[in-house]
């Protein structure tokens, strides 16, 4: 299996994940039977454009989710779970993400 398509795989995998959605929930929208919802987060069918679009519409992504390099995509991640924590928790996030990278590259 190609990056790209393991990378899109575990992108559709966490976005439905995260939307406490079932893989049968997800195959019903779809019309499609629930094993092919399984093979798709695994990397072993490809996804098709429209399959593409209408996923994206049900995890309530941007379509440029499942699409950008995968940093990107992680920054993103970040900022969308960051934004519902309180401010001080927001807060504890950026000291200990500020103490990674002094331990890591002594800045």
């Amino acid at each position: 299996m190609d990056t790209a398509r393991r990378m899109l795989a575990e992108r559709l995998r966490d976005a439905r994940e995260t939307r406490g959605l079932s893989q049968e929930a997800v195959a019903r929208q779809l019309g499609l039977p629930r094993p092919a919802i399984s093979h798709i987060e695994n990397g072993h069918r490809r996804v098709e454009a429209l399959e593409l679009t209408e996923l994206a519409r049900i995890y309530d992504r941007p379509l440029s989710y499942f699409t950008t390099d995968a940093r990107e995509a992680q920054l993103e991640r970040v900022v969308r779970v960051t934004s519902e924590l309180t401010e001080a928790d927001r807060d504890e996030v950026i000291k200990y993400a500020e103490e990674l990278k002094r331990r890591r590259y002594g800045t």
